[in-house]
């Protein structure tokens, strides 16, 4: 015969069991509920919210950002000579780019894959869609006075 201990044990295993598989029957259900309403909500006409869902930046503004050549020996960083995305050492004569806001420096091919996902530093996060409309917005103005 069980100890009444085995029996508890066992029991308490048999509920454990019975309430995983209603959780995941659960998220099973509501993942098609939310499928449904996240495909309506996808095909709607505005363009402006299509943009804005975008996350990263457009080339145009990448290609923008700096672009310097690694230098061990003129390299002034606070942060260790390696790129945060792949953490590799950065090596001479590599092609870094580095971000307006904070300063922070990325291998060329790195910070580019990112920025098309992204529009954020990896490092701090600082938004680059910030900086890029306030260089939009600042532009200078011509009066035809005659």
């Amino acid at each position: 015969m069980k100890s009444p201990a085995e029996v508890i044990g066992l029991g308490m295993s048999v509920v454990f069991i019975l309430l995983l598989f209603a959780k995941l029957i659960w998220k099973k259900i509501r993942g098609t509920e939310s499928t449904a309403v996240s495909e309506a909500q996808m095909t709607s006409d505005s363009e402006t919210e299509r943009e804005d869902s975008i996350k990263g930046l457009k080339p145009v503004a990448v290609a923008s950002l700096p672009i310097m050549e690694f230098n061990k020996e003129a390299f002034c960083s606070r942060d260790d000579p390696h790129c945060s995305i792949c953490l590799e050492e950065y090596r001479d004569k590599e092609l870094l780019r580095t971000l307006p806001r904070c300063g922070h420096n990325f291998h060329h091919s790195c910070i580019d894959m990112w920025l098309q996902k992204q529009s954020t530093c990896p490092v701090c996060r600082l938004s680059l869609h910030d900086s890029f409309k306030a260089k939009q917005m600042v532009s200078p103005t011509f009066s035809t006075a005659v």
